[in-house]
């Protein structure tokens, strides 16, 4: 994979409005909204002809190309220079505060800078004593401040940032770091009113990635060639789990040859009314991103396997097309996911959950079985950063 930066990026936005005045020497150039006008287009480009084949990702200005020809790469590079002015900057090291380490056996995407710039930003770059092996202690439960045994909770946090934190939390989480997404997640509830009990846990956090500040995800690039190219998906719900509104928390990780491409945990909308329903809604959530992921994959790979697999520790609801008294309540639009199953788009796998990795976005964890999803999903330790 390469890297490029247009030059100048945003004097060359397609202005919609009349410019009547220019500012002086001095002042930063732009206009109003000239970032809109500049990234109006898909960021993903794809491009085969004969035995060539690339991709160029775009993100306003900054392009990532990877291509089994450099030559092309070569001419792609000279395109761009020639119509916007664009600079050659090699080998992809570093996306948007991602490094990326490139070898030939693997890729490796990890945030090691960003991760420390949070500990020191926070105070929080201490002894090694301090780490923890997990970010979240199991059994913890969260709730809004309310009276508890008759005394009232805490408002106050000190002098901690709350809202600050769990935001430089949630890019780490989004990025390459799926092990705090479901700790971030639940921070992120009560960032209106944190109390002392919110704010444990984010310092417990915070120690958690003090001792892991260079994990991140691995991509086998001989995969590809020794297996082909598979996407699959699992999924998994904690039913009731939000003490405060009683709904259920979806869960789900999809995988690329065994390696994370997206994940997520997020609060059900609807209040279930039994843990087969709650799994049924986080299937069909994940169904859902798993036909967008696959829509993706068929333009760039058309000779992909198409069905995707998705492993639930539930599958009775999906497959059986009958309604009982405890399902029929269900609204229309979780039943997607069946409609995908019965067009052989979907396969439902029942997995056990000791070895579904969507168990690391639904709850906390304890570190042995933390560290066994982890690896399922190719997170890894690295060599720490060389100075």
């Amino acid at each position: 994979m390469w890297q490029g930066d247009v030059d100048s990026a945003y004097l060359n936005a397609k202005r919609k409005i009349k410019q009547y005045i220019r500012n002086i020497e001095g002042f930063d150039y732009g206009m109003y909204r000239v970032d809109q006008a500049l990234y109006v287009r898909s960021c993903l480009y794809f491009y085969t002809k004969n035995s060539d084949i690339a991709f160029a990702l775009i993100y306003v200005e900054d392009v990532v190309c990877t291509s089994n020809s450099e030559q092309f790469k070569c001419r792609l590079f000279s395109a761009l220079d020639k119509k916007f002015g664009f600079k050659d900057m090699g080998l992809l090291t570093n996306y948007l505060g991602i490094r990326v380490r490139q070898t030939n056996k693997e890729t490796i995407l990890d945030q090691e800078q960003y991760a420390r710039k949070i500990l020191k930003r926070f105070d929080l770059e201490v002894g090694y004593s301090n780490k923890c092996g997990i970010p979240m202690e199991t059994n913890t439960k969260l709730k809004k401040c309310e009276s508890i045994g008759g005394k009232q909770c805490n408002h106050e946090t000190g002098k901690v940032p709350y809202r600050e934190a769990v935001g430089s939390l949630m890019y780490l989480a989004t990025g390459t770091r799926p092990d705090l997404t479901f700790v971030v997640g639940q921070l992120g509830r009560f960032a209106e009113h944190p109390t002392e009990q919110h704010v444990g846990v984010l310092k417990r956090v915070k120690r958690y990635l003090l001792g892991t500040v260079n994990k991140g995800i691995t991509y086998d690039t001989r995969m590809t060639c020794n297996i082909g190219v598979y996407l699959e998906g699992h999924s998994d719900s904690d039913w009731v789990n939000d003490l405060d509104t009683r709904k259920s928390t979806t869960g789900y990780v999809f995988t690329l040859m065994g390696d994370a491409i997206s994940w997520t945990s997020r609060r059900q909308t609807i209040v279930a009314q039994s843990t087969a329903e709650a799994e049924y809604v986080a299937a069909c959530e994940a169904a859902i991103e798993g036909k967008t992921l696959m829509n993706i994959l068929d333009e760039m790979l058309p000779e992909m396997k198409r069905m995707i697999s998705l492993g639930v520790d539930n599958q009775s609801m999906a497959t059986n097309p009958t309604f009982g008294r405890r399902s029929r309540h269900i609204d229309l639009q979780w039943h997607y996911v069946r409609e995908q199953v019965r067009k052989n788009e979907l396969y439902m796998l029942k997995v056990k959950s000791e070895n579904n990795p969507a168990d690391l976005f639904t709850k906390p964890l304890a570190k042995a079985k933390f560290e066994i999803l982890s690896s399922r999903i190719d997170m890894r330790m690295r060599p720490p950063r060389s100075a």
